[in-house]
């Protein structure tokens, strides 16, 4: 064989040799990506899990426990969060004899609904002056709202 044969068979083995590590490279990074984003969504229906016991274990104890989580959710995009409420800003409730606006307008916003409240998440959206905005959801679709006006006890369902 030529000197320039040897030359040019030993570059292109070399550059197979890159073209496969680099292929190799691609589907492994591929596959952490996907066992990643299967990991992700396994936490976040883990979380949503833990979430709805937490939030049935709390409505059917009414026990205050610290940084326990609320029915007050704050809405980020099509998911709803928990709003974590201290041990402290519970006492000093208790201790005023006040309670939360936003639980009040909840609360009414319950009774207005009726018997299956219990099936749903109130979540007070907007606020002005006395007026509560409160969206009721099922299932993270938000199904009705509510004017809630805490001066004189009224709601009314949009």
């Amino acid at each position: 064989m030529e000197k320039t044969t040897k030359i040019l068979t030993g570059i292109m083995i070399v550059l197979i040799i890159i073209l496969i590590a680099y292929t190799g490279y691609i589907y492994i990074d591929e596959k952490t990506i996907a066992e990643n984003k299967e990991k992700n969504e396994t936490n976040t229906v883990n979380a949503i899990e833990n979430y709805t016991t937490d939030e049935n274990t709390s409505n059917s104890t009414n026990s205050v426990t610290e940084n326990s989580v609320t029915e007050n959710t704050a809405i980020t995009g099509t998911a709803t969060t928990p709003t974590v409420v201290g041990k402290e800003e519970q006492e000093s409730h208790e201790q005023s004899g006040t309670e939360n606006p936003d639980q009040t307008a909840i609360d009414f916003a319950k009774e207005k609904w009726g018997e299956t409240s219990s099936s749903y998440n109130f979540v007070v959206e907007k606020v002005e002056g006395n007026i509560y905005h409160v969206a009721v959801i099922s299932n993270t679709i938000t199904i009705a709202y509510m004017d809630v006006n805490l001066a004189t006890g009224e709601v009314t369902e949009r």
